[in-house]
């Protein structure tokens, strides 16, 4: 599988996810905290979610951070880009990162 599968509508090499500036992120044991005040949610991300949340910094692409992702995690390319595009767009869903 590659990144422009998982979003199709969006050439892998143009989509680049960026976290909401106005969001308070807090980082406990591994694990990112994000408070929403605007919709007042707190959303709690495991240690692959929050790897993937930091990278979302407007730069990298999506298929920049599946590869990362598989090398930081030992995993092969096809679960990493699955991954990723799975993160991403429930952070987009969220709305806590736009593209």
């Amino acid at each position: 599988m590659v990144i422009a599968d998982v979003f199709p509508q969006q050439p892998q090499s143009t989509h680049y996810p960026m976290r909401r500036s106005d969001l308070s992120v807090r980082f406990i044991e591994g694990e990112t905290v994000i408070l929403d005040r605007h919709r007042k949610l707190i959303h709690q991300l495991n240690q692959t979610a929050s790897y993937i949340w930091e990278r979302c910094d407007g730069r990298s692409t999506v298929a920049e951070v599946a590869r990362e992702l598989a090398g930081a995690f030992r995993i092969d390319a096809d679960s990493a880009a699955r991954d990723t595009g799975s993160v991403v767009r429930e952070l987009e869903r969220l709305g806590l990162i736009i593209s």
